[in-house]
């Protein structure tokens, strides 16, 4: 045991822990936890993969995180001058470890996360000399006639009996999947972000289509994923069917939560279910690295998801009132949800919901609010309508017929296809006026219909490429509807914060929501601020409806950004680059 696994292991017995007590508190797997304290690092699937999990695990034992991952990054650099120790053993067979509910067997394969970028950091850019940008006369910002692309991928199909009083769910999942790699794959990941809460995900059966007989497959359960071994490999174009039984006891929702943590769950007066089903992991291979399993963190938005088809059948107990995304048809207790090519399925749910309902541009907007906050679900619903109409004209057209907008019990705001979760500390502070923070927060998660929904992008290592236009698109919000109010915007989404932070740092290396926030959202306004700047409007909202066009219903890189950047001008960028970024992006 080195330098890194003895301060590890010191500071849990000076707490009086077992490995076991550590693996049932923080949820980490037992196997990981070892491998950490006895440095046998690369048994971990990735780099970044190991340091998520040391720094979820120094920061419990209240070790000072930063000098621990200097410890780590000292440990790797000399490991990697050694052999590689055989792969991490699977569990103990017999009783399922009280912390998950899962499968019965524990066996371990890859969650495979993302590499470290790794190109070298240019130098900072001297901030007290900022350079006035000079706006550059691009290429015209005509649209191209970019075909959108033709759609032959993954379909879902879900029966779900809703217990609104128990807060539970008993859902039967068919997943069809048609291989669309070049690969032959000899097996299929799922994630299921629902597996990480304490007693809330049972898989009670998995079965796989083989030639009519649905036959149960060796699975590999690891945090929040599910590798599957087909019992045939699948060529490219072949098409497999899934059956999944399972059940959800839905962990509770504090007011004060954020992100992942109040978007999942329970609350008073609501019902949140976003990001709450078994999903296909995307398969990356571009990078050559497989399937992208990925695994729980409570800032950010940790998914990574690509369009699918869904169809969704509800039944719930009575008098429950229910918004999803898709087309919507009910009759009493039964609801029926069809959504063509979106990127996530969501649901609200609450016995108490009040709906207001408008036409916006041919689309059917709805915002579902409880009884306290009309006033403030009727100003969400006409401020979605304006966005709705203002962002179509900047980036393109809405791709779906409707937009639902539901209040939920949490602090803040999130984004899924044709459905945003609303938080109601923002309903409840509502003043009447336009100075009033559920406005920009409105604007901000409409616009996420186009960057994240219509123009995917990995949210964990990239996540500037949704969350800066996003924030920016608040501001032009206000600067086309409120522009007195202009100088305000910036001080209350921005400047109030002095935030700080290189905008393309990787999810996993935030430490908090603030300093999350500050980087992606904050300094990411600002670079599109001053990209706007340097480009001139006639580029800047061309470039934007353009990529908006070229990578619809695709998953977008911060390359595929700066190259279309560059169609638009001949501008400088590396300025710009210094200041905001880590390292340069090339086209």
């Amino acid at each position: 045991m080195g330098e890194l696994g003895e301060r590890l292991r010191a500071a849990r017995e000076e707490k009086g822990l077992t490995l076991e007590e550590v693996a049932e508190a923080t949820r980490m797997p037992l196997n990981y936890l070892q491998a950490l304290e006895n440095e046998e690092l690369a048994r971990f699937t990735s780099e970044l993969h190991a340091r998520g999990f040391l720094r979820n695990y120094a920061s419990f034992l209240d070790l000072d995180v930063q000098e621990t991952i200097a410890t780590y990054e000292a440990v790797r650099t000399a490991g990697s001058r050694r052999k590689a120790p055989l792969p991490l053993p699977a569990p103990a067979q017999g009783k399922p470890p009280a912390r998950r509910s899962f499968l019965a067997t524990d066996l371990l394969l890859g969650l495979v996360a993302v590499a470290i970028l790794g190109l070298g950091v240019f130098a900072a850019y001297v901030r007290n000399n900022h350079v006035e940008p000079t706006p550059t006369v691009g290429p015209p910002p005509t649209p191209t006639a970019t075909p959108l692309p033709v759609y032959t991928g993954t379909s879902y199909e879900m029966d779900v009996y809703l217990d609104y009083p128990a807060h539970a769910l008993d859902v039967k999942q068919r997943i069809d999947y048609t291989n669309p790699t070049s690969q032959t794959l000899s097996n299929l990941m799922l994630n299921i972000h629902a597996n990480h809460f304490k007693n809330t995900f049972k898989l009670n059966d998995i079965r796989v289509d083989v030639d009519g007989e649905w036959e149960r497959p060796e699975t590999a359960p690891l945090d929040v994923t599910l590798r599957l071994e087909l019992p045939a490999p699948l060529k490219p174009g072949e098409h497999v069917a899934l059956m999944l039984d399972y059940s959800l006891k839905l962990p509770s929702i504090s007011p004060d939560s954020e992100f992942i943590r109040g978007s999942f769950g329970y609350s008073k007066r609501a019902i949140s279910l976003g990001n709450w089903y078994p999903v296909m992991a995307p398969y990356r291979e571009q990078e050559d690295k497989g399937w992208y399993g990925q695994t729980y963190f409570e800032i950010g938005d940790p998914y990574v998801t690509e369009i699918a088809d869904y169809r969704v059948s509800i039944t719930t107990t009575q008098g429950v009132i229910l918004a999803g995304t898709g087309v919507e048809t009910h009759a009493g207790n039964h609801w029926v949800y069809d959504a063509k090519q979106v990127r996530s399925f969501a649901l609200a749910a609450s016995d108490q919901y009040m709906v207001s309902t408008a036409n916006v541009a041919g689309v059917n907007l709805h915002s579902y609010y409880f009884p306290s906050n009309e006033e403030a679900g009727k100003v969400a619903l006409d401020t979605a309508g304006k966005a709705m109409e203002l962002f179509t004209e900047l980036y393109g057209p809405y791709p779906y017929a409707n937009y639902r907008i539901a209040e939920t019990e949490f602090a803040g705001g999130m984004e899924f296809s044709g459905m945003t979760f609303l938080g109601s500390a923002f309903y409840d502070a509502y003043d009447g006026t336009s100075r009033t923070p559920l406005i920009p927060l409105t604007a901000h998660e409409v616009s996420h219909q186009w960057f994240y929904g219509l123009v995917g992008n990995d949210q964990i290592v990239e996540p500037w490429l949704d969350e800066a236009p996003a924030e920016y698109s608040g501001f032009l919000y206000y600067e086309r509807y409120l522009p007195d109010d202009v100088d305000w915007w910036w001080f209350y989404a921005v400047d109030q914060w002095a935030p700080a932070g290189k905008i393309d740092q990787i999810l996993y290396l935030f430490r908090n929501n603030r300093e999350y926030m500050d980087a992606v959202y904050r300094r990411g306004a600002r670079f599109m601020r001053d990209l706007r700047e340097v480009m001139g409007d006639p580029a800047f909202f061309g470039f934007l409806g353009e990529y908006q066009r070229r990578h619809a219903f695709r998953l977008a890189r911060s390359r595929d950004f700066f190259t279309l950047v560059q169609e638009y001008t001949t501008a400088d960028l590396m300025p710009l680059q210094e200041e905001y970024f880590r390292q340069r992006i090339l086209p």
